[in-house]
């Protein structure tokens, strides 16, 4: 609970990164943040689990060098000394190896390693031309300032403007594509693809020494959270909002000075009857659809012989189902018991569309199968498996979707009571969602200020 009740109160539905940066922000700015999640517990998609001597990251689990609002944050909250060094090699798999580059440099690595040959190389090459071209248009508070380049996917891009296909687009392009998203690079927006090289790739990797949970439990120490709440609706009224929402007590009806909504983007419009004056915002925010993702923990009493990269992504060719996986005993300390070592295995968003709704001993299966195919001989080390299920993820940006964001900014409403953050602003990860929470927050103290709540239109 906040020391200071008495302030002004400002409701922040959602308690994921995004939710909880804006009431770090609300409550540097004197108002009083009223956290709701309708899960038991603050983080969102990020959450770190202890069992049987393993630390498991369920979630997130890296924090590039390139998300310089969240290590803004990670100063602001004393945490400098939880950050470490995650491990800077992140591994290809191809033909029974699995090559490893620096994160770093990932490009130059490229060049270099026996991944790919000569002609694959050269073929690369015309990729930082036209990464020099797009990168001043990329950001995480509003990624429709590269709409100009949202026309078509990486596979379509790289083969009509570069064209670049087999062993280069195989074993990098897409490769990288389904390791960082969990998608194939033929369904989303090139638009991705060069936000990864910018903000992710060729950056140094951190990770919190006791987990990401740390993080988000900083963040949320001494706000007023209300867990295994939903909120049903909120509307503008004279001088403020009113909330109903439901917990195990039943359903309440409450006022405040103003409301932030950080939840997915596709449940906003039920959630704000009469906020948007313009139906197509309603209308784009209804048509975003959400990636899922299962999750298998995986203890083994040896790690992998000869594997030393943190990350690893895995081409389509060697196995379909399974986007890529981590060494988290490479990554950081105190991961895995004396001696042994603990894998993270991620499935691609198809095959956890159907693997959200099976049981442990089904999906337990399924990956160890496809683990074969990667790291032949692992199931014989496995001695603990621990799943999670993710039933939203990241955005799903197909083509076409940053110019459609454009217009929802251009006429989305202004100067009112209630604001938006969340992912959807830009390419889905924990720095957007705190952008967004910054821009949010940013946005409303103008109108909290100003004593007003009268809405117009931009």
């Amino acid at each position: 609970m906040s020391a200071a009740p008495d302030r002004p109160r400002v409701f922040v539905v959602g308690a994921g990164p995004s939710g909880l940066t804006a009431a770090h922000r609300l409550r540097a700015a004197g108002y009083h943040p009223v956290l709701l999640d309708r899960r038991d517990r603050v983080g969102g998609q990020i959450h770190t689990h202890r069992e049987a001597g393993y630390l498991m990251e369920e979630g997130a689990t890296l924090l590039p060098s390139a998300y310089r609002p969240v290590l803004r944050i990670v100063e602001e909250l004393g945490l400098q000394d939880a950050l470490i060094p995650a491990g800077s090699r992140v591994g290809f798999a191809r033909d029974g190896a699995i090559h490893e580059l620096r994160s770093e440099a990932l490009f130059r690595d490229a060049a270099r390693s026996p991944l790919i040959g000569p002609a694959a190389k050269l073929a690369l090459a015309p990729l930082g031309l036209v990464n020099a071209r797009i990168a001043k248009h990329l950001n995480y508070e509003d990624l429709s300032s590269a709409a100009a380049w949202d026309r078509e996917t990486p596979r379509e891009f790289c083969a009509r403007h570069l064209g670049m296909s087999g062993d280069a687009y195989d074993y990098v392009i897409d490769a990288t594509v389904r390791g960082v998203l969990g998608v194939r690079s033929d369904t989303i927006s090139v638009v991705e693809l060069f936000f990864m090289i910018n903000n992710i790739l060729g950056t140094t990797l951190f990770a919190f020494r006791d987990g990401y949970s740390a993080y988000v439990a900083a963040l949320a120490a001494g706000h007023e959270v209300r867990l295994g709440a939903t909120v049903h609706e909120l509307v503008e009224i004279a001088d403020g909002v009113r909330m109903t929402y439901a917990d195990a007590d039943g359903e309440h009806v409450e006022e405040g000075a103003a409301a932030l909504v950080t939840i997915r983007g596709d449940r906003i419009p039920d959630l704000l009857p009469g906020y948007f004056d313009d139906p197509s915002c309603a209308a784009f925010l209804r048509g975003l659809r959400y990636t899922k993702c299962v999750v298998m923990n995986t203890g083994v009493t040896t790690p992998p012989a000869g594997v030393r990269a943190s990350v690893t992504n895995v081409p389509e060719s060697i196995e379909p189902g399974v986007m890529g996986f981590t060494c988290e005993h490479n990554k950081a300390p105190g991961r895995a018991p004396a001696g042994k070592g603990l894998l993270c295995f991620l499935s691609m968003t198809e095959d956890a569309e159907r693997l959200v709704a099976e049981d442990d001993d089904t999906v337990r299966e399924w990956f160890l199968r496809g683990a074969e195919r990667i790291l032949p001989g692992v199931s014989d080390t496995v001695d603990y498996t621990r799943i999670a299920r993710w039933d939203e993820v990241i955005v799903y940006s197909r083509p076409g979707l940053y110019r459609a964001l454009g217009d929802f900014v251009r006429r989305r409403p202004r100067g009112t009571r209630i604001e938006l953050g969340g992912i959807f602003w830009s390419s889905s990860n924990i720095c957007t969602a705190t952008s967004a929470g910054e821009r949010a927050v940013r946005d409303l103290l103008p109108v909290l200020r100003a004593g007003t709540g009268a809405s117009t239109l931009a």
